[in-house]
């Protein structure tokens, strides 16, 4: 459906929507309406039925809003087990590649055959210089993804008509999903997104559900899953659960993107940032038995973790994986 929307905005308001008064900063803000107003094409033109947002952007559009913080990158799941998943990837690749939307014109570029998604906006008068963000589409959630309509932001109002619900990897997935990178790399990012959910009163967040996701994604991202369709890889910089790094406090040093102040008012710092993270997450210690065995990481207890996954709520995995 091509639906025509009168989207107005100018410089002003985005410098008053940008996280921090600098070029970055702006950028960030540039990036986050550009995608506001791409998701809502997507929407009208269908092809979101095939997948489910997830990550930190979806976390801000869809549970925090404001009170969030900006996030460059957009990162979807395949909803279904049985989708193809090169003729998903062409058709959101082909509904972005050229898309003009407002004052933004949208293109897609390959980086060792991954897509990124590129923002060109004239709100200034001239053409800024090209800005750009990841796009990820990955296997299919564990659970049952839900539909859920987004936070309302002040800039919404400038975009000429309502934003569609979209369909979302629930939030426990989610977070269990930063957990996994968590206990990999130590994204300042991640570990803020952790805190706020932690932190944020009202949110359906099931410690014991997140925490079983969190072991068996590990568990994946050392061996490997597969089903008729999809494929979840070995990740390079995989390694065992540590019990320690929920316990003991992250330093500002162990961070490995310390630029998160340009995507946050107001900068957090990140040595009280990594006090509040194992201070909120220590129950991630607390495994029971199957998990256990689980965090061991090794090949042989593949039986145990098919059986676990198939095991989640919804059962969407059941008798697909291998």
């Amino acid at each position: 459906m091509n639906r025509a929307y009168e989207v107005q905005l100018t410089t002003g308001h985005i410098l008053r929507h940008a996280p921090a008064q600098s070029t970055q900063g702006h950028d960030a803000a540039l990036i986050d309406i550009a995608q506001d107003l791409l998701l809502r094409h997507l929407s009208d033109r269908g092809v979101l039925e095939y997948v489910s947002f997830k990550g930190g952007t979806a976390l801000r559009k869809i549970y925090a809003g404001a009170a969030g913080r900006f996030s460059t990158d957009l990162d979807f799941a395949f909803t279904d087990l049985d989708t193809a998943q090169s003729d998903v990837i062409g058709l959101i690749n082909a509904e972005i590649d050229g898309a003009v939307l407002g004052p933004f014109t949208y293109g897609v570029t390959y980086r060792r055959n991954r897509p990124t998604i590129t923002y060109s906006s004239n709100l200034e008068g001239t053409l800024r210089p090209t800005l750009e963000s990841k796009l990820d589409v990955g296997p299919p959630p564990w659970l049952e993804p839900v539909r859920r309509p987004w936070v309302t932001v002040p800039i919404h109002n400038l975009y000429g008509g309502p934003l569609p619900d979209l369909i979302v990897v629930s939030l426990n997935e989610n977070i269990a999903e930063k957990i996994a990178r968590l206990n990999r790399r130590s994204p300042a990012r991640d570990a803020f997104d952790l805190v706020w959910v932690a932190s944020t009163p009202g949110l359906d967040v099931d410690r014991a559900l997140v925490r079983r996701l969190a072991v068996l994604k590990i568990w994946v991202d050392l061996n490997g899953l597969t089903s008729n369709h999809h494929h979840w890889a070995v990740q390079p910089e995989a390694r065992l659960f540590d019990v320690n790094r929920w316990l003991n406090p992250l330093k500002a040093s162990d961070f490995d993107d310390e630029n998160i102040g340009l995507l946050t008012t107001p900068r957090p710092d990140l040595d009280d940032l990594g006090q509040e993270l194992s201070g909120l997450y220590g129950w991630l210690a607390n495994l029971d038995s199957d998990e256990l065995k689980v965090a061991r990481g090794l090949a042989q207890d593949r039986t145990l973790v098919l059986k676990l996954i198939g095991e989640l709520p919804g059962n969407r995995l059941r008798d697909a994986v291998r």
